[in-house]
């Protein structure tokens, strides 16, 4: 019997210790998002939104951007940096999915 109620309290307080837990992970993630810029928001956005993985010209063309290595360069190290970050995830050959 006592190992059963030892159990059940252990049980009880690795839940409570979970509880406690989730909610500042979540207070971590929301200064996650917080951290990012505008336009690495938009970028979040452009990338979730997309149906598979995308190409950093493909995320230039939808702010706007010229195809112009010149442009399409800055997104790539943005895109690269969120990937890093883990915001991202890389996807083979310069490709890129929300995490």
């Amino acid at each position: 019997m006592t190992d059963v109620l030892t159990w059940t309290i252990e049980r009880r307080v690795q839940r409570a210790e979970l509880l406690r837990k989730e909610p500042a992970e979540l207070e971590v993630e929301v200064a996650r998002l917080e951290e990012l810029t505008s336009e690495y928001r938009r970028i979040m956005e452009i990338v979730t939104g997309a149906d598979g993985p995308v190409m950093a010209k493909d995320v230039a063309r939808a702010l706007g951007r010229e195809l112009t290595p010149g442009k399409v360069e800055p997104v790539r190290g943005q895109v690269r940096k969120l990937a890093d970050r883990g915001w991202l995830a890389r996807a083979g050959a310069g490709r890129n999915l929300p995490r």
